[in-house]
């Protein structure tokens, strides 16, 4: 459990922590946060990463701290096939990881907030 928490949450916030001093001491700069939709469905197979990718939803919205100073971009995919997910049934509108990164380089592009992958068409929602 604690790895899951650490390297889901506790790692990145951290990291996000020491990037935000520097975009605040430099007036400028990004933050991607990859996150997972399993943060806005926490589900009982697998709380934990959920519940971690959550925390680090929130821990994301520090943009409203940086105001001035930079912005957060974030990233939400469901099932991306990579070695991780190896072996493992994909669930319906899987994805692959380059286009996990291609819908963050649009999104960089076009100063979205939040990208959804597979991209949404039309109104997407966390529910």
């Amino acid at each position: 459990m604690a790895f899951l928490t650490e390297t889901n949450f506790a790692g990145p916030a951290a990291a996000m922590t020491a990037f935000a001093r520097v975009m605040r001491a430099q007036g400028h700069g990004r933050i991607v946060v990859l996150s997972s939709v399993a943060g806005y469905r926490v589900r009982a197979a697998n709380f934990v990463y959920g519940a971690a990718k959550a925390g680090l939803d929130g821990f994301g919205s520090l943009g409203d701290a940086l105001v001035g100073s930079g912005e957060r971009d974030g990233g939400e995919a469901g099932f991306v096939r990579t070695k991780m997910t190896a072996g493992r049934k994909a669930t319906p509108f899987a994805s692959d990881a380059p286009e996990v990164a291609d819908a963050v380089v649009r999104g960089l592009e076009t100063g979205a907030e939040v990208v959804w992958v597979p991209l949404c068409s039309g109104t997407c929602s966390g529910s």
